[in-house]
């Protein structure tokens, strides 16, 4: 069995690029969760679950951008001093 890698060589123009996708995934599931959650309100449907789940995945990528911001903080702050 393969064991992932922990070292990455990524840029910080990777990072912004990784960056600005996960932000507009982010504005595009905030939308849908809305949707959901208007639906859900309107019939009753099962729409509530699946803004549930949109939420839990915003969560996970509003997380994940805020380590992405703190590792370029970092990049930065090394790229400076050197």
């Amino acid at each position: 069995m393969t064991r992932p890698n922990p070292n990455f060589d990524l840029t910080v123009e990777d990072m912004d690029l990784i960056e600005t996708a996960l932000q507009q995934s982010r504005n595009i599931l905030s939308d849908r969760q809305m949707t959901y959650e208007f639906c859900a309100d309107l019939e009753g449907t099962p729409d509530r679950e699946k803004a549930r789940r949109v939420g839990e995945t915003l969560g996970r990528i509003q997380q994940l951008l805020g380590r992405l911001n703190t590792q370029k903080a970092v990049c930065g702050a090394a790229a400076g001093a050197s």
